[in-house]
């Protein structure tokens, strides 16, 4: 048994390992992944790697090739909108929970994520997009901490494969500049408790993507699946 437990251990820190490598963008589409070369780099037996790169096979992020090479796989598109779909839909639903029941405490978790936000907007710091990325996702997460409910955040992170690398590039070409107001915005109705504003202001929000798409596929085409 505690065999069992050290493995499915190991296969799961190969798999976050590898996962984020993939979603910050330190491997690349096409990037080929080398289970020889990851064994040595993470120290692990190769069967806890393979089982992690079949894992992330299933979700999408690498593609493994029968008597050839594994790789990094493209973007895909669809599974993009899959995922901002059930983003919308799960958010829009805690936002309406939350709205008007925000006590003092709440209140200055936005005020301090939207102050640290725009110090790392002005930040010439190397990590500045990964620290901009992590303030993103820490803003949307009050609202599930407002009803309890941080965990399904975290649930629903873990699902997303494929928008969290736009959003990265997003960041990168500075193309995203729209995040910090649309979070004011939002953070005034909460406070407010105006759910419908608050819906639309999401919807609105967590849709912008889109409008990002088109200069990241110019200048990263690479990246997208064809």
């Amino acid at each position: 048994m505690a065999g069992t437990k050290s493995n499915v251990s190991a296969r799961e820190t190969a798999y976050q390992l590898i996962r984020s490598r993939i979603i910050n963008l330190d491997l690349k589409p096409n990037d080929v992944l080398n289970e020889k070369e990851l064994v040595e780099e993470m120290g692990m037996s190769r069967t806890p790697i393979h089982e992690a790169i079949i894992m992330l096979s299933l979700e999408h992020l690498v593609s493994v090739r029968p008597q050839s090479s594994t790789f990094v796989a493209p973007i895909d598109l669809k599974m993009v909108g899959i995922e901002q779909f059930n983003r919308c839909a799960v958010e829009k639903e805690i936002a309406r929970l939350a709205c008007g029941t925000l006590q003092e405490e709440h209140r200055q978790m936005y005020e301090e994520n939207l102050q640290l936000y725009q110090i790392y907007i002005n930040s010439q710091s190397p990590d500045r997009d990964h620290q901009l990325f992590d303030l993103d996702n820490a803003f949307h997460r009050i609202a599930f901490t407002v009803c309890g409910r941080g965990e399904y955040f975290d649930w629903m992170l873990k699902s997303f494969q494929h928008i969290e690398r736009i959003r990265i590039l997003s960041l990168r070409m500075n193309i995203a500049a729209y995040v910090k107001e649309d979070h004011e915005q939002l953070t005034q109705a909460m406070l407010r408790g105006d759910v419908g504003q608050v819906g639309e202001l999401l919807d609105m929000h967590l849709k912008r993507y889109q409008d990002d798409l088109l200069p990241i596929q110019k200048r990263y085409p690479y990246y997208f699946q064809t």
